[in-house]
């Protein structure tokens, strides 16, 4: 199977509501020989606001953001979408992609009324290049040069690249940035083979799925907050609201001490550290090793096997005591609430399968034959994004009063009238502007001060809108 490793540029980091301004990806063979590449950027939608401290990091100038010639983001996201579908099936790789790039990726489709998962669904199957790399510096720790942060070991690509041999000079565009994440992995692939080979298995749910209910005691690892975690562990379960998690019980403790607590005392123990119990997402390429293979920082590794198989075999000869253990976690959740923004309603439910033909024919009719079909939709969701698309690419196609509504709800959402807002507004960029204009040399400066131009120009114009 091929590789396509891929990276973006955008607006910002708040992933429902910022948006992709520039998409990069190599496909390549398992080898990581270059077999096509794919580069496409696009106009920055009038809804978004972009952030001034990701455009100067990425140093996408205000001019590069309105030019005409750039595709909009409705013809940049088919023009992704049709490529990585002609690169299909393969395995989606990134950096730091599970957090970051997938998100904002799945958004864009899924804004622009297709099918969000692309990446994992028709043989497709997804991982990330930073577990990769955080599972080598652990398990084979003469791999790689690791630079310091201020909270400890940094994995960030910019820094880990170039400290390893990497020509990086270009570093945030997005094109660069995939070829030093196939650079990592190819490292990776050479010089950890147990690693990569662990990481290739791991990127299918499936193989997932069958390791963690197939083996008895295994040994899980993850980072949380830049700090490493691991732990010899037993599944006790899968995630009644999500098939695709499980629940896994860390050795170290044993499970005799918890059987016997109280419902109320029990929920604080699960709260507390050493937590007893985390959720393994076998959708997320987890880092799975055997048991043998564990850390020292697996506080399970002081007891011997015989033990360790003890407290797993207790735990799954008793079904009570296991499904007491997940109710207890899933208590302490909270209750997902069903936000006000249709960005944040994207996994809310699958689409059905009526309301996906009508979106295939939604994008294969000219444009003026699209806006009835939004009506024959029954999710309200696909029907507001398709209300929200047909206004950006083509508000003639609107009546009048309409396209004038959405004027103004566009023009209150940049400027913040909405109380529920959860994205950058005008008014908080332009302050963001001046703050970093405050110790900006003369080039950075002269840099801000063509986005706070922009900015202003928006501004005056939404304005302009509301009074009208």
């Amino acid at each position: 199977m091929s590789f396509v490793f891929y990276d973006t540029e955008t607006t910002g980091t708040k992933v429902p509501f910022d948006q992709i301004l520039q998409f990069a990806a190599i496909r390549t063979d398992s080898e990581f020989n270059e077999i096509d590449r794919f580069e496409i950027r696009c106009k920055l939608q009038d809804h978004v606001v972009p952030a001034p401290m990701a455009m100067h990091i990425t140093g996408v100038t205000a001019a590069r953001l309105t030019e005409v010639s750039l595709p909009s983001h409705y013809e940049m996201v088919r023009a992704i979408r049709e490529k990585l579908l002609s690169w299909s099936p393969s395995i989606f790789i990134g950096y730091n992609s599970l957090e970051f790039d997938e998100p904002l990726l799945r958004q864009a489709l899924y804004k622009t009324l297709h099918s969000p998962y692309l990446t994992n669904t028709s043989g497709n199957s997804r991982s990330d290049a930073l577990r990769a790399v955080q599972a080598t510096s652990l398990f084979t720790p003469d791999v790689f040069k690791i630079p310091e942060g201020k909270k400890g070991p940094s994995f960030k690509l910019d820094q880990i690249a170039p400290l390893n041999g990497f020509d990086h000079k270009h570093a945030h565009d997005a094109m660069s940035d995939v070829e030093a994440t196939i650079f990592l992995c190819r490292i990776v692939a050479e010089k950890s083979p147990e690693v990569w080979s662990s990481f290739m298995r791991f990127s299918q749910k499936s193989a997932v799925i069958d390791y963690v209910t197939s083996e008895n005691i295994f040994c899980f690892t993850d980072f949380f907050f830049s700090k490493p975690y691991s732990a010899i562990v037993t599944t006790i379960g899968d995630d009644p609201d999500n098939g695709s998690n499980f629940y896994i019980y860390d050795l170290s403790i044993n499970p005799e001490d918890l059987a016997d607590l109280s419902h109320d005392s029990l929920i604080k123990r699960l709260g507390r550290s050493p937590k007893p119990i985390r959720k393994l997402k076998s959708n997320a390429a987890p880092i799975l090793m055997l048991t043998e293979d564990a850390l020292d920082i697996a506080a399970a590794k002081k007891y011997d096997l015989e033990e360790l198989e003890r407290r797993a075999n207790l735990l799954q000869g008793n079904e009570e005591l296991r499904q007491r253990l997940i109710a207890s976690t899933q208590s302490t959740y909270k209750e997902r609430e069903t936000s006000p923004h249709v960005e944040e309603r994207i996994y809310d439910h699958f689409f059905s399968e009526v309301d996906q033909c009508i979106l295939d024919e939604f994008h294969s009719v000219p444009w003026e034959n699209r806006p009835p079909l939004l009506e024959k939709l029954q999710d309200v969701r696909l029907r507001e994004l398709g209300q929200r698309l047909i206004h950006t690419e083509r508000p003639d196609l609107m009546e009048k009063s309409e396209c004038i509504k959405h004027d103004r709800l566009r023009a209150q959402r940049i400027l913040g009238s909405n109380d529920n807002k959860s994205w950058l507004t005008l008014p908080e960029a332009i302050q963001d502007i001046d703050k970093l204009l405050e110790s900006a040399n003369k080039e950075t400066a002269l840099f801000l001060n063509e986005h706070k131009k922009l900015l202003l120009e928006r501004l005056a114009g939404v304005n302009t809108i509301l009074v009208s």
